[in-house]
């Protein structure tokens, strides 16, 4: 006589919160994935009660979205997760070209919830000392290569990942929301171009722009240096060709190292390179 075998128990859930946390996170397994919270609860086995007073913590500290489609990874999770070496390797040359143009720091970042995380720096040719680091963090708030990024969110992504008052790094930093979603809407109708006039340090003002990314994913490129906002305008162009010729060269997913001419404009170049430095900067 053959005994029925007995039937398997699924695994208990966890019930370490940092292990429940987790567990809920990497249900959210590409960007732009949006799940419901029965989803959640039948993808993870956790109780329903658990699952959403951890989504709701979640949502408040900015990691998640949530609307009529369900719950979203913000861009305040995926930074950790995305590996940023193609865009650095595509980057390089760009940024060691824009600092030999213009003998400014050149900065390439991408967003890490309220904080800009430096990828990569090129310091300027003056030797000018600019107050951060590869793999260092700042207040997205507060510089333009910060406020480039943010405003390409929505303005309840930049809601949930911020919260009043503003930390301000120097006087002049933008200290609540209200004042940060109207500079927001500012750099969106110049269509993604940042300035920063003494708000991340005493001093020194940068001009950022944007570098959009697959998976409606953004980093961004600026340059930063002791000179005042309104002199850097005429960096603009130089500035946007740049990162403009980044995402393309992404988006081609070429493994060839680019030419930095072919990204940055030849005649921008030259036109920068016969003024002196009392002209611009």
């Amino acid at each position: 006589m053959v005994l029925p075998r007995p039937a398997r128990r699924a695994p208990e859930p966890p019930t370490s919160m940092v292990s429940r946390v987790a567990l809920i996170l990497g249900v959210f397994d590409s960007p732009g994935k949006h799940l419901h919270l029965d989803e959640i609860v039948a993808d993870t086995g956790l109780p329903r009660s658990s699952t959403h007073r951890i989504l709701t913590q979640l949502h408040a500290a900015g990691l998640l979205t949530h609307g009529p489609d369900g719950y979203c990874l913000t861009a305040a999770a995926l930074p950790a997760t995305v590996d940023h070496s193609q865009l650095r390797g595509v980057a390089s040359p760009v940024l060691k070209r824009l600092r030999a143009d213009t003998a400014l720091v050149v900065h390439l970042g991408v967003l890490a919830g309220p904080d800009v995380v430096y990828l990569d720096k090129v310091g300027g040719i003056d030797g000018v000392a600019v107050p951060t680091r590869v793999a260092g963090r700042t207040p997205a708030h507060a510089s333009a290569l910060g406020k480039a990024m943010l405003a390409r969110l929505a303005a309840e992504e930049v809601d949930a990942m911020l919260s009043d008052p503003l930390r301000k790094c120097t006087p002049a930093t933008i200290a609540d929301l209200s004042t940060l979603h109207r500079e927001l809407a500012q750099i969106r109708a110049r269509h993604g171009l940042a300035y920063d006039d003494q708000e991340l340090a005493v001093g020194l003002s940068s001009i950022a722009a944007p570098i959009p990314l697959a998976g409606n994913q953004c980093a961004g490129l600026s340059l930063t240096g002791p000179t005042p906002p309104h002199r850097l305008q005429r960096m603009a162009p130089f500035l946007t060709r740049a990162a403009r010729g980044i995402s393309e060269h992404l988006g081609r997913s070429t493994r060839a190292e680019p030419e930095p001419a072919s990204i940055t404009d030849d005649m921008l170049s030259r036109v920068l390179r016969t003024l002196s430095s009392d002209d611009w900067v």
